[in-house]
């Protein structure tokens, strides 16, 4: 049995981490947020603990309380993280990704922690010209705040890693049968209507890879499992190979909202679909209204992620199910959006406004 801490505890991948691990290891949940009760009650073996990885001195506390009960931390899952779906830097990516991140090193390295499990994203990389095909060992980041505030982070890492060992998770779209992944929801909104729903920028090659969150929980213990055979500084990916392009979605949408519905794309050129989510953006801002659609995001149009995850799989004797396939999974998803709309919307729109609420998949 393992102590280990896991930071971002109540959010959408660290509650379900929390869950799953501590059936048989001692886990620490920290949080800003607190834990609702299902969270609590799913995980009771949970100690929780309330702070903020960038406070300065939360961290030596925590794992000096953890020590004086005669557990003290072997692992850190560091899953704090701030996401905006904007363009630009704010404060809180410094906060939070960067200095948090850097936070987590230096109490961990003088904890005498064994690893820091670090979760990145496929998303934050660039796609790189027509054709490429993104390994473990890409290194070139979007232009874009978040992706640059990844990058940080996984270069701080490095640099430290002789101090205390690392493995750098760079994940795909997390998705569960309620889908909860901002992305994904977008377009599954927009392709259930019966004409606007056919509109489709580009030619509909824009995809990245997925994961369901039950093959998060999975590859994250198999890391635990084979830590000792790692090397101090590892980087792996979370996600099915290859890509899964928006053009493969489609369909399976539209014929499950209705057998009427074309599944024929109307395909938008760039810069209309431009400027209608410029459009968009400013009337969501009059009202208040949270946008996950951004203007900047029609410069990656047919530009898909595709990865190659061989090293992932051969270093782990790793998987991902391939019965939680995103195409396989995407009837299930429908069944869900087209009989229980009301909640499918509330847990979808609370994870879009990073409120998320703690379901078990």
């Amino acid at each position: 049995m393992e102590s280990i801490l896991i930071t971002g505890a109540t959010g959408y991948l660290g509650s379900v981490l929390c869950v799953d691990l501590c059936r048989d290891h001692q886990v620490t949940g920290l949080f800003r947020r607190p834990p609702s009760k299902r969270l609590s009650d799913a995980a009771p073996g949970v100690r929780w603990e309330k702070g903020d990885v960038a406070e300065p001195g939360c961290l030596e506390c925590i794992f000096r309380r953890c020590a004086n009960r005669g557990a003290p931390i072997h692992y850190v899952i560091h899953f704090a993280a701030y996401t905006d779906y904007g363009a630009r830097w704010r404060d809180e990516y410094s906060n939070t990704n960067v200095i948090g991140t850097r936070n987590i090193i230096e109490a961990a390295a003088d904890a005498g922690v064994k690893r820091i499990l670090f979760a990145s994203s496929i998303a934050a990389l660039d796609p790189g010209p027509p054709g490429t095909v993104l390994t473990e060992q890409s290194v070139r980041y979007s232009d874009i705040a978040y992706p640059k505030s990844k990058a940080l982070g996984e270069q701080l890492l490095f640099e430290h890693s002789d101090q205390v060992p690392v493995v750098v998770l760079r994940i795909g779209g997390v998705f569960t049968h309620w889908c909860e992944l901002p992305p994904l929801f977008s377009v599954m909104r927009v392709w259930s209507q019966p004409f606007v729903g056919r509109m489709m920028p580009g030619k509909g090659d824009s995809g990245f890879p997925y994961i369901h969150r039950k093959d998060v929980v999975t590859i994250v213990r198999k890391i635990l499992e084979k830590d000792d055979r790692l090397s101090r500084y590892e980087v792996l990916f979370g996600a099915h190979a290859g890509c899964t392009l928006q053009k493969e979605i489609f369909p399976i949408v539209r014929q499950a909202c209705s057998r009427y519905f074309s599944t024929t794309p109307i395909h938008v050129p760039r810069f209309p679909a431009k400027m209608v989510l410029h459009a968009k953006y400013l009337l969501n801002a009059v009202i208040r209204k949270r946008t996950y659609e951004r203007a900047w995001m029609i410069d990656y149009v047919d530009r898909p992620l595709v990865v190659d995850t061989l090293y992932t799989r051969s270093t782990l004797g790793w998987e991902p199910s391939a019965e939680r396939h995103i195409v396989r999974q995407m009837p299930f998803l429908m069944d869900n959006f087209c009989r229980h709309r009301k909640t499918w919307l509330r847990r979808n729109i609370d994870r879009n406004d990073q409120n998320y609420k703690y379901y078990p998949d």
